[in-house]
């Protein structure tokens, strides 16, 4: 058997806030995580959590949460925020000191996992989903679209590495598996 470049478990993040990570009032909004087991060379589970949070939420308690639903092993891509300048000029200007970050969090949480940290343009993120056939939020989403679009960020972030990582033979047999379970998740029924 050829080594995978894969994980055994690996699992997407994406973390969206109302306003940019350290901008005033800035609160986690939206949390995706997909997860992606292997089994064997041509088996995966795949799973998906989406989590909504009213802006009230504190972040150590959503953090907590989300680090107890990673499996232990488990290898996390995060997505690294855009920096935004009025959020650091306010930085710059009152003389606060930044804090931690969500990952730095996230990291302290889980310090035998290991977490790679992944800057991609929104762009490339739009186009890698819709290679998969995902309908992704774009720049001309609403704040509530990108929300319930996040699951579909975090399963393109996970295909941006399974494509730049994995050899052709193994990432072709990883996306077949990912677009037949999408299929069976597509065809359940909706509960209310």
């Amino acid at each position: 058997m050829t080594h995978s470049l894969h994980a055994p478990v690996l699992a997407s993040l994406i973390i969206i806030r109302n306003r940019p990570e350290f901008a005033p009032g800035s609160a986690i909004s939206t949390l995706a995580l997909f997860t992606v087991e292997r089994f064997g060379r041509r088996e995966a589970r795949f799973d998906v959590l989406h989590r909504a949070f009213h802006r009230r939420t504190p972040r150590a308690r959503i953090i907590d949460d989300l680090c107890a639903g990673i499996a232990p092993g488990a290898e996390l891509l995060v997505r690294m925020p855009r920096i935004d300048a009025e959020a650091h000029r306010h930085q710059h200007v009152t003389g606060a000191a930044p804090g931690a970050t969500d990952l730095d969090l996230i990291q302290r949480q889980l310090p035998h996992h290991t977490i790679i940290p992944v800057q991609i343009s929104d762009a490339q993120l739009v186009d890698a989903g819709r290679g998969l056939g995902l309908e992704m939020a774009d720049v001309w989403s609403t704040p509530l679209q990108r929300k319930r679009r996040a699951p579909e960020e975090a399963m393109a972030l996970w295909s941006i590495y399974t494509a730049a990582y994995c050899r052709g033979a193994e990432a072709k047999v990883l996306f077949a598996a990912f677009r037949a379970w999408r299929a069976l998740q597509d065809a359940r029924p909706i509960t209310f």
